[in-house]
């Protein structure tokens, strides 16, 4: 389970990343849970890993998926488009894939409470590893500027021929 007092249980997948088909321990989930999280991982290659907690909803009366966080490579949270991107896509796909929709009434059960943070490594999911940060959105911006200004400097080019037949 945890490797210490407040550290994230990691969650392994029956049959994927070396766990045997087999696996009995209450943190390990089905192999359909785990392909399911390698589509997501796989759509978006800037995720190294996702940590999330389970809670109560305002009702009380159901667990939901609460306090979630996609990390990149280097362990910090992602953020900007690619981070919305993804988040969108996991809290959609959080909703539709009955696997996944199941996923927080299961962990409570074995873990005895709502009181664990879990953590989803790519790799425990059987999918390549992260490609790092996308690249720079300034850097993309310049690239973007450069090529409309090239562009209308080539349309604009001052090399317009001048028909002297019709000077004053």
């Amino acid at each position: 389970m945890a490797d210490a007092p407040g550290a994230p249980v990691v969650l392994a997948f029956a049959g994927l990343a070396g766990v045997p088909a087999a696996a009995a321990a209450p943190t390990t989930l089905s192999r359909e849970t785990g392909d399911a999280l390698r589509g997501f991982f796989d759509a978006h290659p800037t995720v190294a890993w996702l940590q999330f907690e389970i809670a109560l909803n305002e009702n009380g009366d159901d667990l939901e998926f609460a306090g979630g966080t996609l990390h990149g490579v280097d362990g910090r949270p992602l953020g900007g488009r690619a981070g919305d991107r993804a988040g969108d896509a996991l809290r959609r796909m959080l909703r539709t894939e009955p696997h996944l929709a199941a996923l927080p009434v299961s962990l409570v059960i074995a873990m005895g409470g709502v009181e664990a943070t879990f953590r989803v490594a790519r790799e425990a999911t059987g999918a390549g590893p992260a490609t790092g940060e996308p690249a720079d959105p300034d850097a993309r911006a310049a690239g973007r500027e450069r090529e409309r200004l090239r562009a209308r400097d080539e349309r604009f080019d001052q090399r317009d021929v001048i028909d002297d037949d019709h000077v004053a």
